[in-house]
């Protein structure tokens, strides 16, 4: 990635941080004796936690996600070796080499999410996505073929034509689930989540592109940028959480499948992770968590996403990923109430990546939250 988006990532972190230190400093006071910061897991964990009867949860979470730079399997790539991979989808007068190379990717999500408990027992979770997506790609002179003969310039020296932008926002996803209790034993607990998540996002966002051909053309963007891809999901999940003196360990292995989509969707995701806090204070607690991410490659395919890019091809979707977090969860009063307001923060970075062809690598993620149980 380049100086400058380097220089950008640092002064947005910086300035997350600063925000945040500054509000629970100047709230965190009379908090309620009963909760403790320790209490709920990392903020970038999902329903990690399960109520009582008649408790009720409203949560708002916001994530930047950070990608650059390109990797096939675990070999980075560069501009040079990315378009002199083969268009799969070349015909006619389209170059029959890639020729448009992501160089990085910005996306935020909003998740405004609430919990009810209808019984000690069962905990029922809702939540809805916001999604915003912006993509920086270089295109480069097309390679075409005449009677078998490649035209214009050599691959190995083509000419860089110039860098584009890409956007995509709207509301993608919305999800139904329930968390089930199945014991809770002295400082240790295990639940089961099972639920449902419907794809609401455009799946045919369109967007001006430069072209091989150095022209300018509204396109069907690639899968990667699109909001949605107008698919319904089971979800399954189960938690364990123990508690010891001033720590607590917990794992969560959790299952995204597709069982129906319309055109494509994105691949099935197995998420297994674990993580470990400890409790500095009964306001303030900080966490360490590893997890790794298995997803498959897309399912279908949209004709009409065909340009010569990495992310027009189905097959560069997916792979596995092994991520480190450390995060911080803090108790406020902000808003009136019997209970606190919980502030959580955590930062995750990708230590493993092996990808399903060439798409570009996961870099730096910041997951900042807000929770304020009302019952």
């Amino acid at each position: 990635m380049s100086h400058i988006w380097s220089i950008d990532r640092s002064s947005f972190l910086h300035s997350l941080l600063y925000s945040f230190f500054f509000v629970f400093t100047f709230f965190g006071s009379s908090l309620s004796a009963q909760e403790r910061a320790i209490h709920h897991g990392p903020i970038g964990v999902t329903g990690e936690h399960y109520h009582k009867k008649n408790g009720v949860m409203i949560s708002i979470r916001q994530m930047r996600m950070l990608m650059g730079d390109n990797r096939d399997g675990t070999k980075d790539l560069s501009d040079a070796e990315v378009i002199e991979l083969d268009n799969p989808y070349y015909m006619g007068d389209m170059s029959t080499k890639l020729s448009v190379v992501p160089k990085k990717m910005l996306m935020d999500m909003t998740m405004l999410g609430a919990m009810y408990a209808p019984s000690d027992s069962l905990s029922l979770m809702g939540m809805m996505m916001l999604t915003n997506k912006k993509m920086d790609l270089n295109t480069y002179q097309g390679v075409m073929s005449m009677n078998g003969m490649m035209m214009n310039q050599a691959m190995t020296n083509r000419a860089k034509l110039g860098l584009f932008t890409t956007s995509a926002f709207g509301l993608s996803s919305l999800s139904v689930s329930g968390l089930i209790k199945l014991y809770e034993i002295n400082h240790a607990r295990l639940h089961a989540e099972l639920g449902m998540q419907r794809s609401i996002g455009e799946s045919d966002v369109m967007d001006e592109v430069l072209t091989p051909m150095n022209m300018r053309q509204d396109m069907i963007l690639p899968y990667g940028m699109q909001i949605g891809d107008r698919s319904t999901s089971l979800i399954a999940g189960l938690t364990y959480v123990h508690e010891f003196h001033s720590f607590v360990y917990g794992n969560q292995l959790r299952l995204k499948n597709k069982f129906q989509h319309d055109l494509w969707s994105f691949g099935d995701t197995l998420s297994l992770t674990g993580w470990v806090q400890k409790e500095l204070s009964r306001k303030t607690s900080l966490s360490l968590r590893i997890a790794h991410h298995s997803q498959g490659t897309i399912k279908g395919r949209n004709s009409l996403i065909m340009a010569p890019v990495q992310t027009a091809n189905p097959e560069n979707y997916g792979g596995k990923i092994i991520e480190l977090s450390v995060g911080i969860n803090q108790l406020l009063n902000i808003f009136p109430g019997n209970h606190s307001d919980r502030i959580g923060l955590e930062v995750t970075h990708p230590v493993y990546q092996n990808l399903n062809g060439p798409q570009m690598k996961h870099g730096l993620s910041i997951n900042l939250g807000y929770q304020k149980s009302l019952k």
